[in-house]
């Protein structure tokens, strides 16, 4: 990964006044006419990657024109998108109208975009300075429109607390519905042969202390080989049972491991042992993702984190888990606690919690700064 040049923020950070801002805060102080905003509106929507949508500033185009500036589109690549979205239509209809009636329409288009503090210094970093900052190198225009039109997408998921995931950055961060960072957290990722699904989904609950029920890929591809060679030892070092359809644990012994249709499913019992860890977020989606804890905790101190299956774990999920409650429900040393044959038990959130997993090559880190960050799926390739 690479950062913006430390030179080059200073500078920015004196030139203050970006592009955007020269459009929209240097309209004179009388009554403006709607040629010369529908100008400016132009101008600035495509300062922030958004194409011309239409000629003329009628009702219906400036409805699509400040929606887009407000809500974006769907990012690509999304494989599935299982939380509703929501527009406010009525602030909607009041900034078209302000704005055709020649009204001062700038502060409520403001009100209305996002207050995510990463979109906004996004937004205002020169985008044409980021551009010739990294020609040529890691970096295109279209890359930093995407990025921004993702931030704007997120404005659509109403609610009080919502997880966004940025796959390439391998992070988490939860947000509140003032766009504020309550919690940020390292993740694993997908590895990109096995790669985490961008989408949209709900977290309705946790579980404590959960077995891990092994996909049946995982089972065939990577343990029945290793197990067939001693089953009982093997077994046994991983913690695991052999369970039949109705739910059974099934002996060993009784298996015929020689039948390579394997009627059964493997799980691995509770505990630190356990590869979810102690804690699983559940995500109510078509796919076997999840987000959870971790028996390897030390690869969160990697730079590179794309190393699962699919599913995400997270540096911090007794944090995380606390802040969607609502409550401190898990103390420091829960993470450290392992008692032996511990139950799994579900523990529903008071409102399910949207998780939105995005593919951001460009975005702010932590600090606030800009970095850029490997396109380890290869999303991008090509279209340079």
């Amino acid at each position: 990964m690479s950062y913006v040049p430390h030179h080059y923020a200073l500078l920015h950070r004196t030139l203050r006044l970006s592009a955007f801002l020269l459009l929209l805060l240097t309209a004179p102080n009388v009554r403006a006419q709607p040629a010369s905003d529908w100008s400016r509106l132009q101008n600035y929507a495509s300062i922030i990657g958004i194409d011309s949508l239409c000629a003329q500033p009628d009702s219906v185009c400036l409805t699509r024109y400040f929606g887009e500036i407000i809500y974006g589109r769907p990012p690509a690549r999304l494989s599935y998108r299982g939380v509703p979205e929501t527009i406010d239509s009525v602030r909607l209809t009041r900034l078209t109208r302000q704005f055709l009636a020649g009204a001062d329409w700038c502060p409520l288009l403001d009100s209305l975009e996002s207050p995510d503090p990463a979109y906004r210094g996004l937004r205002e970093y020169c985008t044409r300075c980021l551009m010739d900052d990294y020609m040529g190198d890691s970096l295109t225009i279209e890359q930093i429109f995407a990025t921004l039109n993702t931030y704007r997408w997120l404005n659509r998921f109403a609610g009080p607390q919502r997880i966004v995931i940025n796959i390439p950055s391998a992070t988490l961060r939860l947000i509140d519905a003032r766009g504020m960072t309550r919690l940020h957290s390292r993740v694993v990722v997908g590895a990109p042969t096995t790669p985490t699904p961008g989408m949209t989904a709900l977290i309705p609950g946790l579980v404590l202390y959960p077995y891990w029920n092994v996909p049946r890929s995982i089972t065939v591809r990577e343990l029945l080989p290793k197990i067939r060679r001693n089953p009982v030892a093997v077994l046994n070092s991983l913690n695991m049972q052999v369970i039949d359809g109705s739910g059974r644990v099934v002996n060993p012994d009784r298996v015929n491991w020689s039948d390579r249709s394997f009627p059964y499913r493997l799980r691995q019992s509770t505990g630190c042992d356990n590869a979810l860890g102690l804690l699983k977020f559940e995500v109510s989606s078509p796919f076997a993702i999840y987000l959870h804890d971790t028996n390897a905790r030390q690869v969160f101190g990697r730079d590179s984190r794309f190393l699962s299956h699919g599913c995400i774990r997270v540096e911090k999920p007794a944090a995380l888990a606390n802040l969607l409650l609502g409550y401190v429900r898990f103390k420091p040393d829960y993470l450290t606690t392992c008692p032996v044959n511990a139950q799994p038990r579900t523990l529903p959130l008071p409102h399910p919690v949207p998780v939105l997993i995005t593919y951001n090559i460009i975005d702010v880190d932590e600090q606030g700064g800009i970095q850029v960050y490997k396109d380890v799926y290869g999303l991008w390739r090509g279209k340079r």
